[in-house]
């Protein structure tokens, strides 16, 4: 009996230790779970309906890529009555656009045509063959060609051909980057002093922002990119706009004469324009003086050789004037004392 109620205490005791056990661990986790939740209030949480509560994941977001939406562009260009140049449209483009190329011939109303095939190229290759029919209005027709500029292999002429008859019809739209141009074609400077050639792109109503500029100077037929780093103390490059850029050249000397060039920079490509430079050394503006005094002190040289010369002249002849005039006069006195010895005798 003893034994049995010993069992059924240890038994007891037993459950009463994991009682206490579970309990202790039960609020050891609530606390946990309600300051994880004070911690991040704005974790998403699950009802038991499955729908999620408002708030900001802690997972990673995905990632979602998708193609950069390209500026609309569109330009047409118009033919009328077959002409027989071609008609050409240029389009600056300074970064990726997506264009729409309308290519328009307006026929005669006299010309019965039903059909009209259209062929568009990119330079000298064909990449479009399109057919079009008549339309309401009868005499004007339109093919289009869409292309989307991303690359600079992109750039250049695209040509749609018209094949009518006698003779084909095309017009061309031309797509290039901006073109800059120095400030000054050319530029004259002396020895020692220093100079400022500057390039712009675009001009008051129509401004282009290149990403970056670059400036050359030619080594013979070579151009050379100027490096301000390695010689600061010759090269200074300044950029007050992003259209505009300066290059300041210290210390000219004669070997500093030459054509620069300033390229501008676009997603698309890059262009170049050129600045002459021409030094001089401060003898150079006096030549033409000297030249003119040189010969002034030799025509006054020679005016007064002539009249030296002349002068000389004048008084040989008038020594032989004198001395003809004392010879007639010897004469006359001796064929006198002649006349009057012979008269003496005859009386």
């Amino acid at each position: 009996m003893s034994a049995s109620v010993a069992l059924h205490s240890v038994r007891l005791l037993l459950l009463l230790v994991v009682w206490g056990v579970l309990d202790v661990g039960s609020s050891s986790s609530t606390p946990a779970a309600d300051t994880s939740a004070a911690q991040n209030p704005n974790q998403e949480t699950t009802s038991s309906n499955g729908i999620f509560s408002q708030g900001t994941s802690t997972s990673a977001p995905r990632s979602v890529t998708q193609a950069p939406i390209l500026p609309f562009k569109k330009y047409n260009l118009t033919m009328k009555d077959s002409p027989k140049d071609s008609v050409l449209k240029t389009i600056i483009l300074q970064s990726p656009a997506e264009l729409e190329l309308l290519c328009s011939l307006v026929l005669k109303p006299s010309m019965d045509v039903e059909e009209i095939e259209v062929v568009w190229k990119k330079e000298n290759e064909t990449i479009k063959n399109d057919r079009i029919f008549r339309n309401e209005s009868k005499n004007s027709w339109c093919s289009r060609h869409e292309v989307n500029v991303t690359t600079r292999d992109q750039l250049g002429s695209y040509t749609c051909v018209y094949k009518t008859k006698p003779e084909e019809v095309n017009s061309t739209f031309h797509l290039q980057v901006p073109e800059p141009h120095g400030k000054s074609e050319r530029i004259i400077s002396y020895v020692g002093d220093f100079v400022v050639l500057a390039c712009l792109v675009g001009s008051e109503t129509h401004q282009y922002n290149p990403s970056s500029w670059v400036w050359y100077t030619k080594n013979g037929s070579e151009q050379v990119a100027i490096n301000t780093t390695l010689m600061p103390e010759k090269y200074i490059i300044t950029q007050e706009h992003a259209n505009i850029t300066k290059l300041k050249i210290m210390g000219l000397s004669e070997e500093d004469t030459g054509v620069y060039s300033c390229e501008a920079v676009f997603p698309l490509g890059a262009r170049k324009g050129e600045v002459s430079l021409k030094v001089l050394t401060y003898m150079t503006p006096l030549k033409p003086f000297l030249a003119i005094a040189a010969e002034v002190v030799l025509f006054v040289a020679v005016i007064f050789a002539y009249e030296a010369c002349t002068k000389k002249k004048e008084f040989q002849v008038e020594e032989v004037e004198k001395e003809f005039e004392q010879t007639e006069t010897l004469k006359t006195e001796d064929s006198n004392g002649v006349e009057n010895s012979t008269r003496q005798r005859k009386v």
